[in-house]
């Protein structure tokens, strides 16, 4: 919201509808986007972690489940990674200067989320019966799911122009595109903001630091 503010007040871009990434492009806009992107992929991979070694606990409580499970959990772990990695690319190169290496990481970025949300899908729908005593966490993410496909399918992005106005030719289009890139993220973040219930069941020691060599000198 920072960033977006500096880019209308400094003029930017506009105030109506515009791309996420077209309000950060310049500076000084472009640095708080690349800070606050470069946090929540940090952020993104921590959780993808805390959620993988509790699918993997999981697992390893209930051996009767199979060998697919611990190959879903796995691919999920490694597709967030990557995930969280093209976020940072699409935040620290700006389309208007590198725009190849930044359509590289969208496309990174959005084929690694499918398939880790089709993995992660998967794993809650297992984990029901072992979490929860409803059905609605599980379909609520089927939910999300469906509209992050949905979404995505819409988008389309137009690195030709940078201030559209109503009069342009082609703004119905921009318009349905940008807020469909708007939608998209919010249920990308509304689908993390899930794990906190399943957090709620889990509990995170902080890990224990051993010398190899204890040395003291003599002053």
């Amino acid at each position: 919201m920072n960033r977006y503010l500096t880019a209308v007040q400094l003029g930017h871009t506009k105030f109506e509808f515009p791309f996420i990434s077209q309000s950060s492009t310049d500076s000084p806009e472009s640095c708080i986007f690349s800070q606050i992107i470069n946090f929540a992929s940090f952020v993104l991979v921590i959780t993808i972690y805390i959620r993988y070694r509790q699918i993997l606990q999981l697992i390893r409580n209930n051996p009767t489940c199979g060998n697919k499970f611990w190959y879903s959990n796995q691919a999920f772990l490694i597709f967030g990674i990557f995930t969280a990695f093209g976020l940072s690319v699409i935040s620290n190169f700006p389309h208007a200067n590198v725009y190849t290496v930044r359509l590289a990481g969208i496309y990174l970025m959005y084929i690694s989320s499918i398939c880790c949300l089709y993995c992660e899908v998967s794993l809650s729908l297992w984990i029901r019966p072992l979490l929860y005593y409803t059905k609605l966490i599980p379909l609520l993410r089927v939910f999300i799911c469906v509209g992050i496909f949905q979404m995505i399918t819409v988008v389309k992005y137009n690195n030709e122009k940078k201030m559209w106005s109503s009069k342009d030719p082609g703004w119905t289009y921009y318009v349905t595109t940008t807020i469909c890139a708007w939608i998209l993220t919010f249920f990308l973040l509304l689908y993390v903001l899930t794990f906190i219930i399943d957090f709620r069941q889990i509990k995170i020691m902080s890990p224990k630091i051993f010398l190899t060599h204890d040395i003291v000198e003599d002053v």
